[in-house]
């Protein structure tokens, strides 16, 4: 039995995407799909040299002592689950690693690692790995097969520090996905401009004004900011 590591450990979360609407529309095969995604992820976090420390629903939580451990029982996890046949549609995990010094008490962990790993598991997609920027630094001189994409700064629920955040790229898993989730001023901004470069080109003089100046708050801009932003997001634009 895998000793449950303690002082810097590698955290490894996951979850089903969806599932409780899969619950609320096939109950019944969704009680088989769980109990054979439950052995498939269990047994690649053991296989790993991994500990369970806490399962909520379809939710894992991992240990383990090594980074480079708790990337590949992520990958062997996301391939094991693609091979499987669903049926009608697919079981999909997204997966979150994060590297840490945290409190261990009662057989459980405790403290910030824990937060960051749940908020950047929160920003992800099904059938998707997410690394933090201290998970990637550690394993970046011993990838195998494996690539680290930047994906950027992202601003995690809650968490004052951005998060450099990282996808594994692996050849046998799906790559392409949606943008992150994550809370992004910049983001926020982008999708303002765009709804006010449509209502500029429609000539909605105040819905575009509208776009510009939810822009610029959510970049806290000053006024001489929000002239030069109007006129490259829509006149010059």
């Amino acid at each position: 039995m895998t000793a449950r590591p303690s002082g810097t450990v590698t955290f490894l979360f996951t979850d089903v995407e969806g599932s409780t609407l899969r619950w609320e529309s096939h109950p019944e095969a969704m009680k088989l799909a769980m109990a054979r995604h439950d052995a498939l992820v269990r047994e690649a976090i053991e296989a790993g040299d991994g500990v369970v420390f806490t399962t909520a629903g379809d939710a894992f939580c991992a240990a383990f002592s090594s980074p480079r451990g708790a990337i590949d029982t992520a990958v062997a996890a996301q391939t094991a689950l693609a091979a499987e046949d669903w049926g009608e549609a697919p079981l999909l995990v997204r997966m979150a690693l994060h590297t840490g010094n945290a409190d261990e008490r009662d057989g459980d962990y405790f403290g910030p690692p824990l937060n960051r790993c749940a908020r950047l598991l929160s920003i992800g997609h099904g059938g998707q790995i997410l690394v933090s920027a201290v998970t990637a630094q550690l394993i970046a001189d011993n990838l195998g097969p494996l690539e680290l994409q930047d994906l950027g700064p992202q601003q995690l629920k809650d968490l004052d520090r951005p998060e450099t955040v990282f996808q594994i790229w692996h050849p046998d898993l799906r790559s392409e996905f949606p943008a992150l989730r994550s809370e992004s001023p910049i983001q926020d901004a982008a999708d303002c401009l765009a709804e006010g470069r449509q209502a500029h080109a429609r000539c909605d003089w105040q819905a575009a004004y509208k776009a510009l100046m939810t822009a610029t708050e959510a970049l806290d801009l000053g006024a001489e900011d929000l002239e030069r932003l109007g006129e490259a997001a829509f006149w010059t634009g």
